[in-house]
């Protein structure tokens, strides 16, 4: 089948395929979709061929067509880190806020799994919605949090002017997350933006009894309670990392 060849193609990075469709042939496909629903655009967005996804976009590939699970190109973007093609998308329409069957945004993948701070930036200049919640009720700052994703948890709250003590689905703030999931760097940086140290969530835990080391625990308590200031447990370089 000429999409299957074609999606294999472009996954090995194989694409004479490709090139070798007549306009015709190419038409009958550019947006057809694989049996877990992929296009083309897809398999293209998630390697990070930009040539290539500039090739299909001009050539008709729509940028919004979803899969089975709800994943967009873009979402396939973000998450791989192929800021390129995530640039590219956006400047063709992609919904930056389309969500998948987990509730996700591209913005929440931005903000868990890209390494690269631009991705995150540009989706905030197309309107990404910082406070979008997923399925389970976590907004983007959320995962950054619980991914140890220290310049993402600063350009959302930053630059994206995310709300430092949301909650999610069991009623978590983000310094909760972060405790919990041992992120001292980010704990103390959160408590700097004026995150509640005794928010609780919905079984009355907070964010210093969860605390996952006596360390980190320590660290709340002395920014807390302005023994010490957030710089004494941050290094330099992070708090001025861009």
């Amino acid at each position: 089948m000429a999409l299957d060849r074609a999606i294999d193609s472009i996954r090995s990075n194989h694409l004479e395929f490709i090139h070798s469709l007549a306009d015709v042939d190419l038409d009958r496909i550019i947006n057809k979709q694989d049996e877990d629903g992929r296009t083309l655009l897809h398999a293209a967005a998630s390697n990070g061929n930009a040539d290539l996804v500039k090739f299909l976009l001009e050539k008709g590939s729509s940028p919004n067509t979803s899969d089975d699970e709800g994943w967009t190109p873009l979402m396939s973007a973000v998450s791989a880190g192929r800021e390129q093609a995530v640039n590219l998308l956006l400047e063709k329409g992609a919904d930056v806020n389309a969500k998948n069957s987990s509730g996700q945004t591209a913005l929440h993948y931005a903000a868990s799994k890209s390494q690269r701070a631009n991705v995150i930036r540009s989706l905030l200049a197309k309107g990404a919605d910082v406070s979008a919640k997923d399925s389970t009720g976590s907004a983007p700052l959320h995962r950054a949090c619980s991914a140890g994703r220290f310049e993402a948890v600063k350009i959302l709250i930053e630059e994206g002017k995310a709300r430092v003590d949301a909650k999610d689905g069991m009623g978590g703030t983000p310094l909760y997350v972060a405790a919990s999931t041992g992120q001292q760097a980010i704990a103390v940086y959160l408590l700097s933006k004026g995150a509640n140290v005794e928010a609780e969530d919905r079984d009355g835990e907070t964010p210093l009894s969860v605390a996952a080391t006596k360390s980190l625990r320590q660290a709340l308590v002395d920014v807390a309670t302005g023994q010490k200031k957030a710089e004494d447990y941050l290094d330099e370089e992070l708090m001025n990392d861009e």
